[in-house]
Protein backbone atom coordinates (compact mmCIF):
# COMPACT_ATOMS: atom_id res chain seq x y z
CA UNK A 1 0.00 0.00 0.00
CA UNK A 2 1.21 3.40 -1.07
CA UNK A 3 2.33 6.09 1.94
CA UNK A 4 -0.65 8.16 -0.09
CA UNK A 5 -3.31 5.33 0.40
CA UNK A 6 -2.38 4.58 3.43
CA UNK A 7 -2.54 8.23 4.83
CA UNK A 8 -5.99 8.70 3.20
CA UNK A 9 -6.84 5.31 4.71
CA UNK A 10 -6.36 6.71 8.17
CA UNK A 11 -8.16 9.42 7.67
CA UNK A 12 -10.84 7.75 6.16
CA UNK A 13 -11.25 4.48 6.70
CA UNK A 14 -9.92 1.94 5.03
CA UNK A 15 -13.51 0.77 3.62
CA UNK A 16 -14.14 3.63 1.69
CA UNK A 17 -10.38 3.95 0.25
CA UNK A 18 -9.97 1.93 -3.17
CA UNK A 19 -7.31 1.64 -6.13
CA UNK A 20 -9.72 2.48 -9.37
CA UNK A 21 -9.34 0.46 -11.94
CA UNK A 22 -9.54 1.81 -15.60
CA UNK A 23 -7.44 0.45 -17.87
CA UNK A 24 -4.24 -1.11 -18.55
CA UNK A 25 -3.02 2.13 -20.95
CA UNK A 26 -3.97 4.70 -18.02
CA UNK A 27 -1.47 7.44 -17.36
CA UNK A 28 -2.04 7.07 -13.72
CA UNK A 29 -3.38 5.42 -10.86
CA UNK A 30 -6.87 6.79 -9.77
CA UNK A 31 -7.74 6.42 -5.90
CA UNK A 32 -11.80 5.97 -5.29
CA UNK A 33 -13.02 7.67 -2.07
CA UNK A 34 -16.54 7.08 -0.87
CA UNK A 35 -18.00 9.61 1.44
CA UNK A 36 -21.07 10.79 2.93
CA UNK A 37 -22.03 14.23 3.93
CA UNK A 38 -25.21 15.02 3.45
CA UNK A 39 -25.43 12.57 0.82
CA UNK A 40 -23.40 10.24 -0.72
CA UNK A 41 -20.20 11.19 -3.11
CA UNK A 42 -17.61 9.58 -4.65
CA UNK A 43 -13.91 11.19 -5.28
CA UNK A 44 -11.75 9.97 -7.85
CA UNK A 45 -8.36 11.22 -7.09
CA UNK A 46 -5.04 10.98 -8.99
CA UNK A 47 -2.36 8.57 -6.97
CA UNK A 48 1.00 9.54 -7.60
CA UNK A 49 0.99 12.83 -9.00
CA UNK A 50 2.44 14.30 -5.77
CA UNK A 51 5.35 12.08 -6.63
CA UNK A 52 6.20 15.20 -9.08
CA UNK A 53 7.72 18.10 -7.76
CA UNK A 54 6.33 21.20 -9.73
CA UNK A 55 8.50 23.75 -10.24
CA UNK A 56 6.30 26.18 -8.39
CA UNK A 57 6.83 30.12 -8.71
CA UNK A 58 7.95 31.29 -5.05
CA UNK A 59 4.28 32.09 -4.26
CA UNK A 60 3.58 28.53 -3.88
CA UNK A 61 6.48 27.47 -3.04
CA UNK A 62 4.40 25.32 -0.01
CA UNK A 63 2.41 23.45 -3.03
CA UNK A 64 5.38 21.44 -4.83
CA UNK A 65 2.99 18.45 -4.26
CA UNK A 66 -0.65 17.92 -5.58
CA UNK A 67 -2.89 15.34 -6.14
CA UNK A 68 -6.24 15.98 -8.55
CA UNK A 69 -9.64 15.11 -7.67
CA UNK A 70 -13.13 14.95 -9.06
CA UNK A 71 -16.00 14.90 -6.72
CA UNK A 72 -18.67 12.78 -8.01
CA UNK A 73 -22.63 13.36 -6.77
CA UNK A 74 -24.61 10.10 -6.06
CA UNK A 75 -26.63 10.04 -9.54
CA UNK A 76 -23.38 9.56 -11.44
CA UNK A 77 -22.67 6.00 -12.62
CA UNK A 78 -18.83 5.01 -13.10
CA UNK A 79 -20.17 1.51 -14.14
CA UNK A 80 -21.96 2.88 -17.15
CA UNK A 81 -19.06 2.45 -19.18
CA UNK A 82 -19.94 2.92 -22.37
CA UNK A 83 -21.82 6.33 -21.74
CA UNK A 84 -18.94 9.35 -22.56
CA UNK A 85 -21.43 11.47 -19.91
CA UNK A 86 -20.54 9.27 -17.15
CA UNK A 87 -16.57 8.58 -18.30
CA UNK A 88 -15.49 11.90 -19.05
CA UNK A 89 -14.01 13.26 -15.37
CA UNK A 90 -11.53 9.88 -16.28
CA UNK A 91 -10.21 11.01 -19.27
CA UNK A 92 -9.75 14.59 -17.76
CA UNK A 93 -7.96 13.59 -15.09
CA UNK A 94 -5.82 12.07 -17.52
CA UNK A 95 -4.74 14.12 -19.65
CA UNK A 96 -3.89 17.00 -16.95
CA UNK A 97 -2.06 14.93 -15.46
CA UNK A 98 0.13 13.93 -18.16
CA UNK A 99 0.06 17.39 -19.44
CA UNK A 100 1.56 18.97 -15.86
CA UNK A 101 4.28 16.21 -15.96
CA UNK A 102 5.40 15.62 -19.37
CA UNK A 103 5.40 19.33 -20.39
CA UNK A 104 7.81 19.79 -16.58
CA UNK A 105 4.79 22.67 -15.51
CA UNK A 106 2.72 23.71 -12.57
CA UNK A 107 -0.80 23.82 -11.16
CA UNK A 108 -1.91 25.90 -8.51
CA UNK A 109 -5.38 27.37 -7.21
CA UNK A 110 -6.63 29.31 -9.59
CA UNK A 111 -5.69 27.53 -12.97
CA UNK A 112 -8.02 27.29 -15.86
CA UNK A 113 -7.74 24.57 -18.20
CA UNK A 114 -10.11 24.70 -21.57
CA UNK A 115 -11.56 22.07 -22.63
CA UNK A 116 -10.11 21.32 -26.75
CA UNK A 117 -8.94 23.93 -28.79
CA UNK A 118 -10.83 26.02 -29.71
CA UNK A 119 -13.38 24.88 -26.07
CA UNK A 120 -16.27 22.86 -26.42
CA UNK A 121 -18.81 22.02 -24.19
CA UNK A 122 -17.51 19.08 -22.08
CA UNK A 123 -20.45 16.51 -22.87
CA UNK A 124 -24.13 16.18 -23.78
CA UNK A 125 -25.68 17.48 -20.15
CA UNK A 126 -22.13 19.53 -18.74
CA UNK A 127 -22.52 22.44 -20.88
CA UNK A 128 -19.41 23.91 -19.16
CA UNK A 129 -16.50 24.24 -21.61
CA UNK A 130 -14.07 25.44 -19.32
CA UNK A 131 -11.67 23.43 -15.89
CA UNK A 132 -10.52 25.75 -12.81
CA UNK A 133 -8.44 24.29 -10.44
CA UNK A 134 -8.97 24.82 -6.86
CA UNK A 135 -9.11 24.45 -3.07
CA UNK A 136 -11.54 22.09 -1.74
CA UNK A 137 -14.65 23.70 -1.17
CA UNK A 138 -17.52 21.05 0.39
CA UNK A 139 -14.64 19.29 1.57
CA UNK A 140 -12.10 21.54 2.73
CA UNK A 141 -12.27 19.67 5.84
CA UNK A 142 -12.06 16.58 4.60
CA UNK A 143 -9.07 16.93 2.11
CA UNK A 144 -6.84 18.97 4.05
CA UNK A 145 -3.21 18.76 3.15
CA UNK A 146 -1.67 16.03 4.21
CA UNK A 147 1.92 14.58 5.23
CA UNK A 148 3.66 11.64 3.70
CA UNK A 149 6.88 11.23 4.30
CA UNK A 150 7.73 14.96 4.87
CA UNK A 151 6.09 16.08 2.86
CA UNK A 152 2.76 18.10 2.62
CA UNK A 153 0.74 17.11 -0.34
CA UNK A 154 -2.53 19.76 -1.28
CA UNK A 155 -5.88 18.17 -3.50
CA UNK A 156 -7.18 19.81 -6.26
CA UNK A 157 -10.58 20.18 -7.18
CA UNK A 158 -11.09 20.37 -10.61
CA UNK A 159 -14.52 22.38 -11.30
CA UNK A 160 -16.25 23.30 -14.94
CA UNK A 161 -16.79 26.35 -15.40
CA UNK A 162 -19.05 27.73 -18.12
CA UNK A 163 -17.56 30.57 -20.46
CA UNK A 164 -18.86 33.68 -18.67
CA UNK A 165 -17.37 32.11 -15.70
CA UNK A 166 -14.01 31.78 -17.08
CA UNK A 167 -14.15 35.14 -18.60
CA UNK A 168 -15.26 36.28 -15.57
CA UNK A 169 -12.21 34.67 -13.70
CA UNK A 170 -10.13 35.99 -16.04
CA UNK A 171 -10.87 39.13 -15.93
CA UNK A 172 -11.53 39.71 -12.02
CA UNK A 173 -8.80 37.41 -10.63
CA UNK A 174 -8.98 34.29 -8.73
CA UNK A 175 -9.71 35.30 -5.10
CA UNK A 176 -12.54 37.40 -6.56
CA UNK A 177 -14.03 34.74 -8.40
CA UNK A 178 -13.85 32.23 -6.29
CA UNK A 179 -15.48 34.08 -3.23
CA UNK A 180 -18.68 35.68 -5.81
CA UNK A 181 -18.76 31.57 -6.92
CA UNK A 182 -18.79 30.16 -3.30
CA UNK A 183 -21.47 33.35 -2.09
CA UNK A 184 -23.79 31.75 -4.50
CA UNK A 185 -23.00 28.49 -3.09
CA UNK A 186 -20.78 26.91 -5.57
CA UNK A 187 -18.30 23.99 -5.05
CA UNK A 188 -16.58 21.14 -6.27
CA UNK A 189 -19.45 18.53 -6.77
CA UNK A 190 -20.71 18.07 -10.25
CA UNK A 191 -23.78 18.95 -11.36
CA UNK A 192 -25.16 18.31 -14.79
CA UNK A 193 -28.10 21.07 -13.58
CA UNK A 194 -25.73 23.54 -12.40
CA UNK A 195 -26.60 27.09 -13.91
CA UNK A 196 -23.84 29.51 -14.23
CA UNK A 197 -23.66 31.99 -11.68
CA UNK A 198 -23.78 34.92 -13.72
CA UNK A 199 -27.42 33.66 -15.03
CA UNK A 200 -29.92 35.51 -13.79
CA UNK A 201 -32.50 34.06 -11.39
CA UNK A 202 -35.39 35.74 -12.73
CA UNK A 203 -34.56 34.68 -16.71
CA UNK A 204 -37.62 32.44 -17.54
Amino acid sequence: MSELKKALSNRFGEHRVHDYIESEDRYIDLLQIDLEKKFPVTIICTHGLSDYEMPVIERYKDRKFTELFFCLPGYWDLNDKENPNMMWPLEVIQKLTKNVIENKTWYGPGHTIANGNPSVEISETMKQDHFLLADPIEFEDYLAPINIDGKTVHFLAIIPLFHKEYEQKTHKGYRKWIKKFRSRNGNEILDDYRKSIYKSRWKR
